[in-house]
């Protein structure tokens, strides 16, 4: 009869509890800047763009992302773990639609263990391009938590 009681009320107080990591997870939207990491000799304007990634409930990343003015041929970018101003570790790779200066990805879609999805939610990825002179990176971009999007607030109503 104790066990039963003492079975009744930790299920009652373990029960009624809900773990940090139970916690539902939201769809995290991320987006980065590009800045130089090399700057290609005599460059006076230096390529610039942008990354956008939404990281679903599931572990799913989307990268979308597009640069101008590169004057070396894009190869491809790659997804990293790390927070800004730190070398962290490549979990994924993204081909690259090159043309002439400009480079885009558009859609790459990527699943990612638990672990590196809450490392990207929590803003510590980035996202750096590779060219074919500069095959360690030539751009990266830091990616950051969006509190909220204009897609969202057009899609409540």
């Amino acid at each position: 009869m104790r066990h039963a009681m003492l079975a009744l009320v930790l299920a009652a107080v373990f029960g009624a509890a809900t773990p940090a990591h139970a916690q539902e997870v939201q769809d995290t939207r991320l987006r980065g800047s590009f800045v130089p990491t090399r700057a290609p000799e005599g460059d006076a304007r230096p390529a610039s763009g942008e990354v956008r990634a939404l990281v679903e409930a599931d572990g799913d990343v989307r990268v979308d992302l597009v640069v101008s003015g590169l004057s070396e041929r894009a190869t491809s970018a790659t997804l990293h773990t790390g927070d800004a101003g730190e070398n962290g570790e490549q979990v994924a790779r993204m081909d690259v639609a090159a043309d002439g200066a400009e480079a885009r990805v558009i859609g790459a879609t990527m699943r990612l263990s638990p672990l590196v999805a809450g490392q990207v939610r929590a803003g510590q990825a980035y996202v750096v391009l590779r060219t074919s002179e500069h095959p360690d990176g030539i751009l990266r971009a830091q990616l950051s938590p969006q509190a909220r999007s204009l897609e969202a607030v057009a899609g409540d109503e």
